[in-house]
């Protein structure tokens, strides 16, 4: 037998039913399994400045800026069970062989290489998403390797998520999360310390109030010894209007470095971002704003990566890395059945007089439904201080089973 748990109409979930089942066999039975098998390259230009490394969170992110080209396979595996009763579980694994570098003596932090600086191992296995949950309708409890949706993390974390809405319209929300790395087709790193000087990781602690379902405000918190605490707070709504819709967020965070040999940071930093958006079932524009602070840019809030810039996983490089940056940008999407693709421009001003523009183009186009074709292309342009302007490109064709 099998029981409908409660529905709880949130971003958190969606609107979606969770079925549990009474015996473990039946749970196992209907869980799921994926996988994908992916040939991918990337090619990258040096079109101005010196080849440098940048590591704005300590994970190959884009650690060296500079002329490379590889093709790298990869595989992933992934099987999440049903739940049984109010527990489920998950494992997953992605391997990567480097099949072809331009360089082979380049030599970066995470090997030899060109693909080494995006792959910190080429021909090894690594634990993908792996986790044990807990759902009882009101709360739930994640433990394992898992990502985290927030606005201040675009990568994998080793932690405890906790979520609850037992109270009418509020959500509370917290996690613990000890190292963080990145598992995916398009890198693959080791997973580090979030807090080098200290085993106690990362602490968030968050309360989001519901307005209405598309329409929410949060206050939330992060906390890691010796190297920063932050405070911040956003407003995010969505309304439908016929078959339009439109909407907006704001948020603000102020991080309180700690002593600059352990933070980085001399001065406190802070970030500023601000998005409007409209379209229909298949399409979106928008248009945003973010701002860092004079001396010190948004300093460790993004230690775990985010999700406020529009670029993609390698690219916004001067806005995550330099002070008094001014990011204005637009971006246009769609997503047709087999085909979506999205297009993003910004130019960020930073530093004194600096200005560093960039250009992402995406698609994915479905060939079949199974075999995709998946191309990506950044390109920076204008001031190169600090920051090397490159071009980028890289895809390949991801077969999924």
């Amino acid at each position: 037998m099998r029981n409908l748990l409660k529905i709880i109409p949130l971003l958190l979930f969606g609107s979606i039913r969770i079925w549990a089942y009474d015996s473990i066999d039946e749970a196992l039975k209907n869980g799921v399994s994926k996988g994908d098998v992916i040939f991918y390259g990337d090619y990258q230009g040096l079109n101005k400045g010196d080849a440098t490394i940048l590591t704005p969170n300590n994970i190959a992110t884009y650690s060296y800026l500079g002329k490379t080209g590889y093709l790298q396979g990869s595989v992933g595996l992934s099987y999440t069970s049903g739940f049984y009763k109010y527990v489920r579980a998950a494992i997953g694994f992605r391997a990567g062989a480097s099949l072809w570098n331009v360089h082979k003596d380049l030599i970066t932090s995470y090997g030899n290489g060109d693909s080494s600086k995006d792959f910190f191992n080429q021909n090894k296995a690594t634990l993908a998403e792996s986790f044990f949950e807990y759902f009882d309708g009101d709360t739930n409890i994640k433990a394992g390797r898992f990502t985290i949706p927030n606005e201040w993390i675009n990568t994998m974390s080793d932690g405890i998520w906790i979520r609850n809405r037992s109270i009418d319209n509020l959500m509370l929300e917290g996690f613990w999360a000890h190292d963080y790395g990145r598992v995916a087709y398009y890198q693959m790193t080791s997973f580090e310390k979030i807090n080098p000087y200290s085993d106690f990781g990362l602490v968030n602690i968050a309360a989001k109030y519901y307005i209405t379902e598309t329409f929410t405000i949060k206050a939330y918190t992060f906390f890691t010894p010796k190297i920063f605490t932050a405070l911040g707070a956003s407003l995010d709504g969505r309304f439908n209007i016929s078959d339009f819709f439109v909407g907006g967020n704001i948020g603000y965070a102020y991080s309180f470095e700690g002593n600059p040999i352990y933070s980085g940071y001399i001065h406190n930093a802070s970030a500023l971002d601000a998005k409007i958006f409209f379209g229909m079932k298949y399409f979106e524009i928008s248009a945003g704003y973010i701002h860092t602070s004079k001396d010190s840019g948004w300093g460790n809030l993004g230690i775990m990566g985010d999700n406020i810039d529009p670029f993609f996983i390698w690219g916004g490089r001067a806005i995550k890395t330099q002070p008094n940056a001014n990011l204005i940008y637009g971006s246009i999407s769609a997503n047709v059945q087999k085909f979506k693709f999205s297009l993003t421009y910004g130019s960020t001003s930073y530093g004194i007089s600096s200005r560093q523009n960039e250009v992402d183009f995406s698609t994915e186009i479905g060939f079949t439904n199974n075999v995709f074709g998946v191309l990506n292309i950044l390109n920076t342009h204008k001031d190169a201080i600090n920051i090397p302007n490159t071009t980028q490109i890289n895809g390949g064709i991801r077969l999924s089973f």
